[in-house]
């Protein structure tokens, strides 16, 4: 802990010598400079009295702080998420562990960590790591899970029912569901329509974009749903027709216009029933788009600002900080280990794709 400088600060502002410092401690002048410099810590039965000439408190003289601000998290982990781009995962799991350690009791930090681990789970594709890296993040997530923070505990449920998902844990992630309280009525819209009728139109319109622009991607996703049911049923031409009716609802709503919806993933979805149907230049126009969709999109996102939306003006998106080069590598994994990879390997325009890719990964 570094407190020789802020003990020097506060001397001086009390307009403090070191000897009158000292005699009041009832120590050296020399003890005092070597505080000041780092040489040397105050004793823990000095902090009080300290404190108190100092005219602050032992937390303050200290610089202790039990928990984080959203924005000191963000500054934080941007260093840590720089070491996972640069893959030095070691190291960049070795320092999330320390900040852990530093701020046992932050469950927003906890949960801001597991993010991170979620978002560089491919960092490596060996196996054993992502199970370790996994673990740590379902770990954390189960601790976030009880703050008394709803918003923070409903995001933390909501990255842990994906994972358990993820690993089969299919009856883990009904019983989280199975915490989420029982929605009577829909409260960002009544309190919409009451800020509406109060005249404060701009947050208002806020809401009610807000609310349209998840109603727009539960519609979107159900349809997903239904189009993977219809599959599982090998009706494939109806799991098509609603994929279509998505992007129709994306298209309608434009989604796309504020964070590109699932428009990029359906592309995906599509090629691959296009692959099985024998539709081989249809799907590969398709995983072209998938592709070019989502580096347009993050090329926009990381941008500056984010992204407004002129039907969406009163929300913004902002990027999740991921290089290009991390993307390009996660889209050519897709692309390799997908479905439709098997009946496009030996196709020109495939390979280019994949080569494309390649090429942003390595700058």
């Amino acid at each position: 802990m570094e407190i020789g400088k802020r003990i020097q600060r506060l001397r001086r502002e009390r307009s403090l010598t070191q000897e009158q410092l000292a005699a009041a401690l009832g120590v050296t002048s020399a003890a005092v400079s070597k505080w000041e410099t780092n040489a040397a810590i105050p004793d823990v039965a000095m902090l009080c009295p300290l404190a108190r000439m100092l005219g602050i408190t032992v937390d303050a003289l200290l610089d202790f702080r039990p928990a984080l601000e959203q924005e000191e998290i963000n500054v934080l982990l941007e260093d840590r998420r720089k070491l996972f781009e640069e893959k030095r995962l070691e190291e960049a799991g070795a320092s999330c562990e320390a900040l852990l350690r530093e701020y046992p009791d932050d469950l927003r930090l906890k949960c801001a960590i597991a993010g991170l681990y979620i978002l560089y789970l491919t960092a490596s594709l060996e196996e054993a790591w992502m199970e370790e890296q996994t673990a740590r993040a379902v770990a954390l997530l189960e601790q976030s899970r009880g703050s008394t923070d709803p918003g923070l505990a409903a995001s933390a449920r909501s990255m842990l029912m994906n994972l358990y998902v993820m690993q089969g844990e299919l009856d883990k992630a009904l019983a989280i569901l199975d915490e989420e309280p029982e929605a009577k009525i829909n409260a960002e819209m009544a309190r919409a329509n009451i800020l509406l009728r109060k005249g404060e139109l701009d947050e208002a319109e806020k809401r009610y974009q807000t609310g349209l622009w998840l109603a727009a991607r539960d519609a979107a996703m159900n349809l997903i749903g239904l189009h993977h049911t219809a599959l599982r049923r090998g009706n494939k031409e109806t799991a098509l027709e609603l994929l279509e009716q998505a992007m129709e609802v994306e298209r309608v709503l434009r989604v796309d216009e504020l964070d590109g919806g699932a428009g990029s993933l359906l592309r995906l979805l599509r090629a691959e029933v296009l692959c099985q149907e024998g539709r081989l230049d249809e799907a590969m126009e398709d995983l072209t788009g998938y592709v070019e969709g989502s580096l347009a999109r993050w090329a926009e996102l990381s941008g500056g600002d984010g992204i407004r939306s002129a039907f969406y003006d009163k929300l913004n998106v902002r990027a999740s900080g991921i290089s290009t080069a991390y993307l390009a590598r996660n889209l050519r994994t897709v692309l390799e280990q997908g479905e439709s990879a098997g009946l496009l390997g030996d196709r020109e325009d495939f390979r280019a794709l994949l080569a494309r890719l390649a090429e942003l990964e390595a700058k």
